[in-house]
Parts: structure tokens; sequence; C-alpha cells
């Protein structure tokens, strides 16, 4: 057994453990799934920063820095003013909604009709990012260990639901804050060895393959420019909704939220260079590197950061590079499981099915239950996803966020400053915006 599957065994123990060292924690469905609103900041930032970060990252988005460099820099950014304007604002805000899931607080503002529209509504598009986060780990899994795919995200897929449902929120938000050291340390070694191997960003730039700043394929700078600013107005509202307060629900008060945001702005400025620094040499002084991964198909370009740490980097690197990857799939998958699931038992099961009448023993079974439910709903659209040859991760991304996360966060994020509203005043604002999304389109 070579060292990087050493490495990856261990690190499964820890995801592991971590739950079951957390698992007296959750003695209500408040702590299962926000922790009780009682962590400090730099938890709650590590977690804000990480529902933003997936093996993804290493994959998909490495795969489109390799091509088009510095293009995709933008995405972070956008995240980052998202965030900016988290701490500036909206962060405190949140956290003085007092509620255990974001949806809870649309039913107290517009009403149960429009809680029950977005408990369904809302839950797609987490669960399918999800997915897809889960199969940018596959990739990497299986390019490095020659496991079919299908195989690899069966297997992660029940680790990571392993360690959410005996540990809840507590053991995933403790865990977050661990695994981003552990992200922080990998990718700054790589990137200083492709610093110090391309003999610094200057000289990379200078090697790149095609158009550094704006990418190889782009016909009108205009469009270029238009496409940065919707990102930036696509990421505000993403950010900055009531539906995804949920960020910061487990905050201790709103200082610590406030604190939190101004954490992960500065993680998610600094990040994106210190992340695509490999792809871009890999693009500079290995451009023929995807011949070797002819088994990925289509996908192979979304193993860029692998071939630069199996070339450059020494023995056992890419053990390292593959706990960061479950690190950030297991972080990020949370948002599918744990969140979706307290939707599910605290804005559908509890008000609906049980009549406010369940006991918080009885919602603590339901809530373990229906995040078990939820992970097998995951694997599943792990495995379609995989089977989609002629899409690449960076397109599922982004078509999943324009298709179905956008056309929702328009109606929840002027809920904020619209006063006078009624019952149905979100389901009437989506399916105006998503009907007009759908004839731009």
């Amino acid at each position: 057994m070579n060292i990087d599957i050493v490495v990856v065994l261990v690190y499964f123990a820890f995801l592991i453990a971590i739950g079951w060292m957390f698992r007296s924690f959750s003695t209500s469905t408040s702590d299962y799934f926000r922790g009780g609103g009682k962590m400090l900041w730099w938890m709650v930032g590590a977690t804000a920063f990480m529902t933003q970060f997936s093996a993804w990252t290493f994959t998909g988005a490495a795969g489109k820095a390799f091509t088009d460099g510095f293009a995709v820099v933008i995405l972070f950014l956008a995240n980052a003013f998202g965030y900016f304007l988290n701490w500036a604002y909206f962060a405190p805000k949140f956290r003085q909604l007092r509620v255990v899931t974001a949806i809870e607080a649309i039913q107290k503002r517009f009403g149960r009709t429009s809680e029950q529209f977005f408990t369904w509504g809302s839950m797609p598009d987490s669960t399918i990012s999800a997915g897809v986060w889960l199969n940018g780990l596959a990739i990497f899994v299986a390019a490095v260990f020659n496991i079919p795919m299908e195989t690899t995200i069966i297997a992660t897929g029940i680790v990571i639901l392993i360690m959410s449902v005996t540990g809840g929120s507590w053991a995933v938000v403790a865990s977050d804050f661990v695994q981003m050291l552990v992200i922080m340390a990998v990718t700054i070694t790589c990137a200083i060895a492709a610093y110090y191997h391309g003999g610094g960003l200057t000289n990379i730039v200078d090697n790149f393959h095609g158009n550094f700043m704006v990418g190889s394929d782009l016909n009108y700078m205009s469009i270029f420019v238009l496409w940065i600013v919707f990102i930036f107005v696509k990421q505000f509202g993403v950010m900055n909704n009531s539906l995804n307060a949920y960020r910061y629900l487990c905050a201790k008060d709103s200082e610590n939220a406030s604190k939190a945001a101004g954490l992960a702005c500065i993680l998610m400025i600094v990040g994106p260079v210190i992340w695509f620094l490999p792809p871009w040499y890999v693009n500079a002084f290995m451009p023929d590197f995807a011949l070797a991964y002819t088994s990925m198909g289509d996908k192979a370009g979304d193993a860029a950061y692998l071939a630069f740490v199996q070339e450059v980097m020494p023995a056992g690197m890419v053990g390292l590079l593959m706990a960061a990857m479950f690190a950030a799939t297991m972080s990020s998958m949370d948002s599918g499981l744990n969140r979706n699931a307290g939707i599910f038992i605290r804005n559908f099961y509890l008000p609906v099915i049980r009549k406010e009448k369940a006991s918080e023993k009885e919602l603590m079974f339901a809530s373990r239950v229906a995040t078990v439910a939820m992970g097998g709903i995951i694997i599943s659209i792990g495995l379609f996803i995989n089977s989609l040859k002629g899409l690449s991760l960076f397109d599922i991304v982004l078509n999943i966020g324009a298709l179905i996360g956008f056309p929702m966060l328009i109606p929840v994020l002027l809920g904020m400053w619209v006063r006078t509203t009624g019952s149905n005043f979100l389901i009437s604002n989506f399916s105006g915006m998503f009907f007009l999304f759908l004839s731009v389109v």
C-alpha cells in the first residue's frame, strides 16, 4: 500500500472520529442544525468560507484556470465582494433572526404558503451542487488511484455522511476550521513550488499559452466586462439574502457573525491566486499533460492541479492533496445534508406532518433519518452527473446557479427592504423573475 493511500485512509478515520467525538453535543434540533447559536467567529468564518470552497475548485475551476488564466479568479473575487457586504451590513442582521433554519425566517416574514414554496424550492439547488462537488472529488480520486468514479462517489459519500449524521453541525463546523488549515497548508506549499519552479509569476504569465487575462476564446472585450458585472451582481444576491442566512445562524452573537464574514472575505481575496498558480504553471510548462489522463475523456483538463502535484511535488503530497479535497467536499456537502435535513424537519415535518406536536427526541431521530436520505440523494446525483459526458464541471456549476439559484434569491433579497407585502409576495416575485429569465435565455 503506497503512502498516498495511507494518508487518505488516515484522513477517513479522522472524519469519522470527529463525528463520534461530537455525538453528544446535539441534544436538540437547534444544536444539530446550527450548534445552538453558540459558536465563535473563527469557527463560523471558516465554515462560511468553506461553503464556497469545494473539490470543484481543484478540478473544474482549476481546469478553467489552465485554459483561460486569470478569468476564473473573477468568480472568487465576486464571492469576496459578497462576504464584504456580509461584514458591512448583512451578517449581523442574519444572526438577529434567531431561528434554526433560514426558511423559518421566511415563514415569519411572509407566512406559511411562502414557507412551503421555498422549502421545496430551495433544496434542489444545494442538493444538486453537493452532487457536483462529490463528482469533482471523484475525478481526483479516480485519476490518482485508478478506481472507477462510480465506486469513488459512493464510498466517499458514505464517509462524509457518517460524520455528518453522528456529529451534526458541531462536528462539521469544528472540523471545518481544521480542514481550512489543511487546505491552506497544502495549497500554499504547492503555490510556492509553482512560483519557484516557474521562475516567478511574471515568467509563468509570459509563458502562458493563450491570453492570460481574459482567456483564449473571447471575441469581444465588452462581453467579458459585462460578464464581470453580472457575476458581481449575482454573487451580491447569492451571498446577501435571507435564504442564505444559515451561514451566520450558528454565531454566538451579531459581533461574532460580522467578524466571521470579515474572515471569509479576507480568505476569499487571498485564496484564488494561491489556488490557481499551479494550473497556470501547468499551462505554461506542461501544456500536453492531458495526454496522461485520456481515461477521463473530455474531463482530462480538470486534472491540471493533480498533474502538477504528481510531477513537481514530493512523494506523499498527492495523499495530502486528496485529504484537502475530502476536507473541501465534506464542508461543502454540509449544505446539502444538514441544511436540507433541517429545512425538511423544521419547515415541513414539524409544522405539516406533526402539527407542532413532536418532541425534541422524535425530531432528533427524524433529523438523522432525513440526513441519511439526503446523503443518498446526493450520491445518486453525483452518479448521474458523472454520466454527463459532454458537459464540464465548470459549466454544470454555472448552469445550476443561473437556472435554479438566481431566480430564487431575488424575492428573498427584496423582502429584506420591502416592508409591506402579501403572503404570496415571494411566490409572485420568484415566478415573475423566473419566467423573465427563461424568456431572455
